[in-house]
């Protein structure tokens, strides 16, 4: 045997199929794209898929993701359309943002945009890659958009109707849902769980549920928000097995009576799980080997205790779904598949200045620490990072109270002229409850900064580089 065919022999071991001429030919990878509203998705993967076809005629944008910084990079093109989801709309969102100055719109259903990638192989693969072709590789990299909430749907597949409704209706209690529940509330008292099954009384019930939750989202930036197809307005609404709201039962009651209320909304609650949450996770997520999952952090903090509270509950629902116990719900649904790798990343790091951005991403460590214990046990790469996929604003400094400390300037949305912020100081870890007596931050949202819809200068981020080098640069060795 040649000492080429025994250096194939050995890397076909771990080279994706086993084979050099289908790598040269092109293998795949999914890179899942996730988080709670208001995180960026959007944007993230506007500017990521923009800097990517840019890298080539601008390597410093991207000089930590190996295959750029090591000059290995041939080409970067945008894929066809290949699968059966709806396409991510790159090119409207970057026209948007380079025309008009504004932010696209979120997001609220799956979709995808694939990205071709040519590259050289370092070492002995490049070596033998050569000697079976012209040395160079590709990796199509399918990204998927997907909202965050659909993840908070995981626990419900081991709760009962009861069970959920006494834990959403706790929730309701409390504020700020109770001011804002107030409707939803006194619609139940009037349509107990033992009332006779009418369809208008159920599907009233979950609109007046529904538009609390986006109220909760809107208003209060509250993001454990169940059940989580709720939120957006999708296709799904037309079904009946949508139409179903918690209900408040007495202590101690499980099944409901037939032909009342409460069984109506219990056939529902088990349809959706069956019908909704199930079949994402079968059919979708399992085939998703890289996850980030952006976490608002900042957005968090500003909106008080209660909202940043709220999305621990949300991130402690979403870690469940990368626990992989071999009896364990998620084990079962994803039949043998598992994450490979998942960064948890707080977004909007150009908001704060630069010393603070280790504080963000320890804060969001501290935030996932205990659950992705359970993670790293299960062997999953888990890592967490801070970012910004665009720079919106620029440091300086100012003196407040005879300090010269640092601030951040950008111009606010709706505003003519750039300011000077001092956004205060993001901690390092969850704060104390007496901590909460004024807010933390001041941050109002900036435009982004003039940017070339094509794809040649990129766009000045932060980490953005990082993320992927960490998510798939294995794949671009």
């Amino acid at each position: 045997m040649s000492t080429i065919d025994r250096m194939g022999a050995v890397l076909s071991d771990w080279i994706p199929g086993g084979d050099l001429a289908e790598l040269a030919r092109g293998s795949t990878v999914n890179l899942a794209v996730t988080g709670v509203s208001r995180a960026g998705k959007t944007v993230f993967i506007t500017s990521l898929v923009h800097n990517l076809l840019s890298a080539l005629h601008q390597p410093h944008r991207m000089p930590l993701l190996d295959v750029v910084g090591e000059g290995r990079l041939v080409a970067a093109r945008l894929g066809g359309k290949s699968g059966r989801l709806p396409r991510f709309p790159y090119e409207q969102n970057i026209e948007r943002m380079a025309t008009r100055a504004d932010w696209p719109d979120r997001t609220v259903d799956i979709s995808e945009i694939e990205i071709d990638v040519r590259f050289v192989p370092a070492g002995a693969l490049g070596f033998l890659l050569r000697q079976v072709g012209d040395g160079v590789a590709t990796l199509k990299l399918r990204i998927i958009d997907y909202p965050g909430e659909w993840l908070l749907d995981l626990p419900l597949l081991t709760q009962s109707y009861a069970d959920w409704s006494r834990a959403m209706l706790a929730l309701c209690a409390r504020e700020p849902r109770a001011q804002i529940a107030h409707d939803f509330l006194a619609f139940l008292a009037d349509h107990p769980h033992d009332a006779p099954a009418r369809d208008e009384d159920a599907r009233r019930a979950h609109e007046l549920y529904r538009d609390m939750l986006r109220a909760a989202r809107d208003k209060h930036g509250l993001a454990f928000l169940q059940p989580g197809r709720f939120i957006d307005a999708t296709a799904l609404e037309r079904f009946s097995f949508m139409w179903f709201a918690p209900l408040d039962l007495p202590a101690g009651a499980q099944r409901m009576a037939g032909g009342t209320l409460g069984a109506l909304m219990e056939q529902r609650f088990e349809a959706y799980k069956s019908e909704v949450v199930k079949p994402f996770y079968t059919e979708h997520f399992r085939n998703y080997s890289r996850q980030i999952v952006l976490v608002d952090v900042l957005g968090a903090l500003l909106a008080g205790r209660e909202a940043f509270d709220d999305m621990r509950r949300a991130l402690d629902a979403i870690l469940e779904s990368f626990r992989y116990g071999r009896s364990g719900i998620i084990a079962r649904l994803l039949r043998g598949a598992r994450i490979e790798k998942a960064l948890f990343a707080a977004t909007k790091a150009d908001h704060v200045p630069e010393v603070q951005r280790d504080h963000l991403a320890a804060l969001l460590r501290n935030m996932v620490a205990l659950p992705a214990l359970d993670v790293r046990s299960a062997n999953a790469a888990l890592d967490v990072t801070a970012l910004a996929s665009v720079i919106s604003t620029d440091e300086d400094t100012q003196e407040i109270d005879g300090q010269r400390v640092q601030v951040v300037v950008g111009k606010p949305v709706g505003s003519e002229t750039r300011a000077k912020f001092f956004v205060g100081n993001v901690p390092a870890r969850p704060p104390r409850p007496e901590a909460w007596g004024q807010p933390f931050l001041n941050i109002p949202v900036f435009e982004p900064p003039v940017i070339d819809v094509s794809p040649v200068d990129g766009i000045a981020h932060i980490n953005l580089d990082v993320a992927l080098q960490y998510l798939i640069g294995d794949r671009l060795r």
